[in-house]
């Protein structure tokens, strides 16, 4: 099966989460037959940038995009979208010999009362999205709760749309054995693990850190672990160790060694990190958010964001209790084996791609 992705060859960005996706997505033939090559052509990427440069400095309400197709001798089975395609008319048509794969996404009402600073009218929204929506020929969202949510509003969309998880192309099962005796280990590591430390939860992870004491902390041999661009303060005087940017095989080999992994964002469309410290084993304290429960599952300890004195309460249970934090972190691993490792995942993509091909042929 041939598998056109339709994206920018590159982004005017330190850091774009969604073609960092794409490009993981990519790697989907490593555990599938999918043979994936990149078709949108060199004016869309140049057309794709200048419109990001012109909606951030001088916002014109009509979209710079000029879509359009690598020339190929190749015929491509299915053209696969990431995000909701912008001047779609053009879009279609100019994909128009393929069917189309569009993967987009429906948050939370929490999630996007945080974005706006004010809740916001979802029907609209739903409508809106709709619109760019019609012509695909299936609609994809990474979660159970975006595809329900979008349906609430557009349940006429039901029988073209699909619930796939994140496609992580790196995610690994460690061997229990080795985390055995990883955890033989006095310490107690926690790690947190968030590039914008505010938006994360770093400040009240350490505050609940500074409720529960250095002297408590040193009893119970807890090490504390910061990978963030965010420098950690405490005002305890609680050890520790920082890191503004780690590469993520070091991040992995810490989620190996850390049998409580804490992020309690205050805004988070997803957390991919939480999928990571799962495969791990990690014990993980996180926020009420539906999305992270439909991550977790049972799993993991939910609190509301924004409560350092809850969060305290949260370590204290996990630090004081060894059989918790490790049936948590077992499970957390269990359902993470069976919900999100890469050859799981690219078997559903690849079902629904050939569903695509069958329908047309």
């Amino acid at each position: 099966m041939k598998l056109g992705i339709y994206c920018p060859d590159w982004i005017l960005a330190w850091h774009n989460t969604d073609h960092q996706v794409v490009k993981m997505f990519s790697r989907i033939g490593e555990f599938s037959t999918i043979k994936t090559s990149f078709v949108a052509s060199k004016n869309y990427t140049l057309t794709y940038n200048l419109d990001k440069i012109a909606q951030r400095f001088l916002p014109v309400s009509k979209p710079l995009h000029r879509h359009g197709l690598r020339k190929t001798d190749s015929k491509t089975d299915v053209v696969y979208h990431y995000g909701s395609p912008v001047n779609e008319k053009l879009f279609y048509k100019t994909v128009q010999k393929s069917p189309v794969f569009v993967t987009t996404g429906f948050m939370t009402d929490a999630f996007v009362t945080s974005l706006f600073g004010k809740p916001m009218n979802r029907k609209t929204e739903a409508d809106e999205l709709a619109k760019t929506l019609e012509k695909a020929s299936l609609i994809h969202f990474h979660t159970l709760g975006g595809l329900q949510r979008f349906l609430h509003y557009r349940p006429e969309f039901k029988e073209k749309a699909v619930n796939i998880p994140f496609f992580l192309p790196n995610l690994r099962i460690p061997n229990k054995a080795i985390q055995r005796i990883n955890g033989e280990s006095k310490e107690i590591p926690i790690l947190f693990v968030g590039s914008d430390g505010a938006r994360k939860g770093l400040p009240e992870l350490i505050q609940a850190l500074d409720i529960l004491g250095k002297t408590y902390l040193q009893s119970f041999c807890v090490k504390v672990t910061i990978v963030s661009k965010s420098k950690p303060d405490s005002t305890s005087g609680i050890n520790i160790t920082w890191f503004k940017y780690l590469p993520h095989d070091q991040i992995l080999a810490l989620m190996k060694k850390a049998p409580i992994f804490v992020l309690v964002p205050k805004m988070e469309s997803y957390g991919l990190v939480l999928v990571e410290a799962m495969c791990n084993g990690c014990s993980i304290i996180t926020d009420k958010d539906e999305t992270r429960q439909e991550i977790l599952g049972d799993t993991g300890l939910f609190i509301p964001p924004g409560s350092p004195s809850m969060l305290a309460q949260s370590l204290r249970l996990l630090i004081e209790n060894k059989a918790l934090r490790e049936d948590l972190g077992e499970r957390a691993q269990a359902r993470a084996s069976i919900l999100f490792t890469p050859e799981i995942v690219s078997n559903q993509y690849n079902a629904s791609f050939q569903t695509l091909i069958n329908h047309e042929s």
